[in-house]
């Protein structure tokens, strides 16, 4: 009876699951710069020690799916996640270029980029906006945190720039006004 019982769940779960995971109908949208990142009111980001950059956006979980960009569920969030939008072909060969990689192969269907060679630590730079009061990551050249008591995600907080490029340590995000979560870097 109860395997009964933890199979038809495990079968519901993989049901919702696979129902969830449908790839959503419509046009991708590209956010190719930081400019048309801020213009959308999201936040131009790029993964410590990575040459490619992408928008996180303030769109919903269906408008983040209809749009064809990439949700991940997190219930501190304010929409119950976050949506990272496409970056067209081209605009992701251009950051590889940029970084001093080598985009190809030549008229391959599958490109990709050979990043040129890593320095062990990119030098630290001080943000013009340091300290100032921040409501959203877009505001910021280094991002907006919140440093203070501690507060439940969610909670309205004020935060401020970071002040340096520094990616080292933990950091209380804030998005809209309010604690999105905590995030830790270090770099090996």
């Amino acid at each position: 009876m109860m395997a009964r019982s933890l199979l038809a769940l495990l079968v519901g779960w993989l049901i919702g699951m696979a129902a969830w995971a449908q790839p959503a109908a419509g046009a991708p949208a590209f956010v190719d710069t930081r400019d048309e990142c801020a213009a959308v009111g999201g936040a131009w980001l790029a993964s410590p020690g990575s040459w490619q950059a992408s928008c996180q956006t303030p769109w919903s979980r269906d408008e983040c799916l209809r749009l064809r960009g990439a949700w991940t569920p997190m219930s501190a969030a304010p929409a119950g996640g976050l949506c990272m939008a496409q970056v067209s072909p081209t605009a992701t060969a251009r950051q590889c270029t940029s970084a001093g990689g080598s985009w190809g192969p030549p008229g391959s269907s599958m490109p990709f980029c050979q990043p040129a060679a890593v320095t062990a630590r990119a030098p630290v730079k001080a943000a013009s906006d340091a300290n100032k009061q921040c409501k959203n990551q877009g505001e910021c050249i280094y991002g907006c945190v919140y440093r203070g008591p501690a507060a439940a995600p969610g909670s309205d907080v004020v935060g401020r720039c970071r002040p340096t490029s520094r990616i080292e340590g933990c950091y209380s995000m804030v998005d809209k006004g309010r604690l999105a979560g905590n995030i830790c870097m270090t770099i090996k």
